[in-house]
């Protein structure tokens, strides 16, 4: 079992973008298991294999950036 953690910052935009991310950590997924916790904002990642683990981290770790980058242009 391959595993990442990932602690983020205490800030109220990082919070609100991991809180809409749930509905999708909260999917059924054949090799990977993601758990999200908004305070503290951290993300856990379980998978079977390396790749799994990869492609689960590209995803949430490009939404949030993707959150970030709209923040920043357009504010709350």
């Amino acid at each position: 079992m391959r595993r990442a953690y990932i602690r983020l910052e205490e800030d109220s935009e990082m919070k609100d973008a991991l809180r809409a991310l749930i509905p999708e950590a909260q999917e059924d997924m054949k090799r990977v298991k993601i758990d999200l916790s908004v305070d503290p904002p951290e993300i856990n990642i379980e998978a079977e294999d390396t790749r799994a683990l990869r492609a689960a981290l590209n995803s949430y770790l490009t939404w949030l950036d993707i959150t970030e980058n709209i923040t920043e242009e357009y504010g709350n």
